[in-house]
């Protein structure tokens, strides 16, 4: 079971659906109106930590993809969704 701030983060990264707009995902969350100002530090150093070059320095993508999942699912309480959001927001910074 979901804590509540884990709860209420995760609820805002599922609820991300611009993904015409994939640039905005980041700042869609982090100025959220629902979201604290812990759960903005927690979610910014998260997103940053599965960003890095050491998970995505590879010519398959896939390997990168997988390298800030499995961080993701290590290091956070975020659900399968979230994380696949989160991801894909990264994955396309990346390209």
């Amino acid at each position: 079971m979901l804590d509540n701030n884990i709860r209420n983060i995760t609820l805002i990264i599922e609820s991300f659906s611009d993904w015409e707009k994939p640039w905005t995902f980041y700042n869609f969350v982090i100025n959220n109106s629902n979201i604290s100002e812990i759960e903005k530090n927690n979610f910014s150093k998260a997103y940053q930590e599965a960003s890095k070059f050491e998970l995505w320095n590879f010519t398959d993508l896939n390997i990168g993809i997988e390298n800030s999942k499995a961080f993701l699912k290590h290091n956070t309480g975020y659900t399968e969704n979230a994380i696949k959001q989160i991801i894909n927001a990264i994955a396309y910074e990346l390209r």
